[in-house]
This record gives C-alpha cells, sequence and structure tokens, in this order.
C-alpha cells in the first residue's frame, strides 16, 4: 500500500471499485455523491459488495455518519487507521474547496 494519498478521484463502476480493492487500495463513498435517481449509500453498498462477491473479494464497509462517508476495504489487504483518517482529510479538503 502506499504512504502517500492522492487527490480523490471518482470510478464510474462497481468494477472499478474492485479493481481499486484489488490492488491494495481501499474507496470512500462521500454521501452527497448519491444521486436522487438511482445510487445512494445503501445502493452503492449493495452493488458494491455483489461486484465484489463475484470477484471473490472479502469487503468490508464501515460508515462514518458524523462525516457522511462509507469506506470500503478489501479484508485481505486493509488500510490502517491513519491512511483512512487521511483520505478523509482529503474528502474533507475536496468538499471545502469543491
Amino acid at each position: 500500500m502506499t504512504d502517500e494519498i492522492g487527490s480523490p478521484h471518482r470510478v464510474h463502476t462497481a468494477q472499478d471499485v474492485v479493481g481499486t480493492l484489488l490492488r491494495g487500495n481501499w474507496a470512500i463513498f462521500a454521501h452527497e455523491w448519491a444521486d436522487p435517481d438511482g445510487i445512494d449509500p445503501e445502493h452503492w453498498r449493495d452493488v458494491v459488495e455483489a461486484a465484489a462477491e463475484a470477484a471473490g473479494v472479502d469487503v468490508e464497509f464501515v460508515i462514518i455518519p458524523r462525516r457522511s462517508l462509507t469506506v470500503v476495504f478489501n479484508r485481505a489487504a486493509p488500510p490502517s487507521f491513519e491512511q483512512v483518517r487521511t483520505s478523509i482529510e482529503v474528502i474533507e479538503r475536496a468538499r471545502r474547496t469543491g
């Protein structure tokens, strides 16, 4: 796993999220990214979980209500607390700057 956290970027499919997890990374869904016509945090978790199961990846979701975030990671390659904390800071900074 990398020690440096890059800028947040969006992936467009659940398979993209699973690919991220297979590379030893993790993904964060900011709840404001919810789409009123389809995907909300719960639906996102369901879709990612189904894609991960199909790919044979055992995933863990951590919902952080206070920050309106959901983190998902591959249980075979969990990020450290510090890596997740830094990722959350990156998301928070992106929220402030638009």
